[in-house]
């Protein structure tokens, strides 16, 4: 009767882990977004999405989190609701950021969002996969 109650005891406590998933990372951010948006890597960058309503603001920055100085007047990407094809998104330069308009972004909670960087020679890709939930 003791191994019988051992072994339930030790079968429940290994799988019990195993049950609480529910496929979603819950990995804490390992650094701040300066402007307090969403940060992503991108190749030897990083770059941070900003979203206020409708509206979206682009920042570049370095691995440290500095600043980048881009030339580019625009840059160019896509966005892809569910259930929906790709709609191309052009972020205009605004000083320190670009931005963009994307209707109907803030009644959305689950989207992916690609943009394209240009860094001087270097292009890379930038993927913002955004769940608002």
């Amino acid at each position: 009767m003791k191994t019988a109650i051992l072994m339930t005891t030790l079968v429940l406590s290994f799988t019990t882990p195993v049950l609480a998933s529910d496929d979603h990372n819950h990995e804490a951010a390992v650094e701040a977004a300066p402007h307090g948006g969403t940060l992503r890597n991108a190749g030897d960058h990083k770059a941070e999405i900003v979203i206020e309503g409708d509206k979206l603001k682009l920042y570049v920055y370095d691995k440290a989190l500095k600043p980048i100085k881009m030339e580019k007047a625009e840059l160019k990407g896509n966005v892809q609701f569910p259930k929906e094809k790709s709609k191309p998104i052009i972020f205009k330069k605004s000083g320190e950021f670009y931005e963009a308009l994307v209707k109907g972004i803030s009644k959305t909670h689950r989207y992916d969002m690609h943009v394209n960087l240009e860094i001087g020679s270097k292009k890379t890709l930038v993927d913002f996969g955004i769940d608002n939930i």
